[in-house]
C-alpha cells in the first residue's frame, strides 16, 4: 500500500489530486459525533430542542434585562438622534451601513457606548468596519482622545478604511490576538474597553482560548468588554447551521455562555439580540433603524472585580 501511495505521489495529476485531498484530510469526517463540525441531520432530528421559542432566563446566568433596557434607553434619548453615519460612503467618514461585516445595530450600539462611558483606550482584536465606527466617533465626538491598538493578522480591510493620519496615530499588530503578550492587555483601565472579533472557534491555541482564559482573568475591574457574533441564547442561527448545509463549526458562543454562568466577576451590560428579541416593540417606536435594519450580533460585558 505505501508503494502505490508513493507511485500515486509521483504521477503529476494524481499526485496533486491526492495532495489536495491530503491537507484537507482530517481523523473523522465533517458531522461525525467526534467531529465539531456540524451534522445537519442529526440537528433537524432535535430542531424543536435546540430552535424552540427564546426563553428569556437562562439557567445559572443573569442577563440583567432592567439594567439593559435601561442602557438602552439612555442610548436612545441621548446618543440615537445624532449617529452620524448614513448607508453608502459619505466625505469625511469611513464608515457606512451598507457593508457586510458590521452592520446597523451593532455599529450603532459601538458608537452609543464610546460617547457614554468616554474610554481612554480600546484595544480591538479583529478589526475592519468596526474600527472605521471607532475612529469616526473618536474624530467627532471624543475630541480624538481614545488610543487605539487594532490587531489584525489579515490588515487589507482594515488599511482600506483608514487615512494616512490614522496609520500614524494608532498601533498596528499584524498579528494573531495569541501573539499578543498577556501584559499588554493590563494597561486597560475602567472604561477602556477590549473589542474581540475572533475566528469564533475554542479550539488548541485558539483565539478564543486566549481570551476566555487568559487575557479575561487579567483585566483591571471596569474594563469592558465586547464579543462579536453571539446571538441569543448563545446560540447560532438556524440559517446559519441548516440553512447552509452543515459544515458549521463555530463555537465561541457556547464557550462564553460557560464562561458567564455561575459567576460575578464579569456581568452583562448590553446584548443586542436579546433586546430586540424581547423588546422589539419599543425599539421600533424609539429606534426605529436599529430594529428595522438587521439583527445585531454584539454582547458588551464588565468586568466587575
Amino acid at each position: 500500500m505505501s508503494r502505490i501511495k508513493e507511485i500515486v505521489k509521483a504521477t503529476p495529476l494524481l499526485g496533486d489530486v491526492a495532495r489536495f485531498i491530503g491537507k484537507y484530510r482530517t481523523r473523522v469526517p465533517a458531522g461525525h459525533f467526534y467531529s465539531p463540525i456540524v451534522s445537519v441531520d442529526e440537528v433537524r432530528k432535535r430542531e424543536d430542542q435546540i430552535y424552540p421559542a427564546p426563553p428569556r432566563t437562562l439557567p445559572g446566568l443573569d442577563l440583567r434585562e432592567e439594567q439593559q433596557v435601561a442602557l438602552m434607553k439612555t442610548f436612545a434619548a441621548s446618543y440615537f438622534p445624532s449617529v452620524p453615519f448614513t448607508d453608502t460612503p459619505q466625505d469625511g467618514f469611513r464608515y457606512y451601513f451598507v457593508n457586510k461585516y458590521f452592520i446597523h445595530a451593532d455599529a450603532t450600539t459601538l458608537h452609543c457606548m464610546m460617547r457614554h462611558f468616554s474610554p481612554k483606550q480600546i484595544m480591538e482584536a479583529g478589526s475592519g468596519f468596526s474600527s472605521a465606527v471607532m475612529l469616526d466617533t473618536n474624530e467627532r465626538f471624543l475630541n480624538q482622545s481614545v488610543k487605539f491598538t487594532f490587531i489584525e493578522p489579515y490588515p487589507d480591510r482594515l488599511y482600506s478604511l483608514l487615512t494616512p493620519a490614522d496609520r500614524r496615530q494608532t498601533t498596528i499588530f499584524e498579528k494573531t490576538l495569541q501573539d499578543i503578550p498577556v501584559e499588554y492587555f493590563e494597561k486597560l483601565e475602567e472604561n477602556d474597553i477590549l473589542f474581540i472579533d475572533s475566528t469564533h472557534v475554542s479550539k488548541t491555541g485558539s483565539d478564543v482560548n486566549y481570551f476566555l482564559f487568559d487575557i479575561f482573568p487579567r483585566l483591571k475591574p471596569g474594563v469592558i468588554v465586547h464579543v462579536h457574533d453571539v446571538f441569543y441564547p448563545f446560540e447560532y442561527p438556524k440559517a446559519w447551521v441548516i440553512d447552509g448545509n452543515g459544515r458549521f463549526g463555530w463555537n465561541e458562543a457556547y464557550s462564553l455562555r460557560a464562561f458567564l454562568m455561575y459567576q460575578d466577576t464579569f456581568e452583562i451590560l448590553f446584548h443586542n439580540d436579546f433586546l430586540q428579541t424581547f423588546h422589539a416593540d419599543w425599539l421600533a417606536e424609539n429606534m426605529p433603524t436599529y430594529a428595522t435594519r438587521g439583527r445585531g450580533s454584539s454582547i458588551w460585558l464588565r468586568k466587575v472585580k
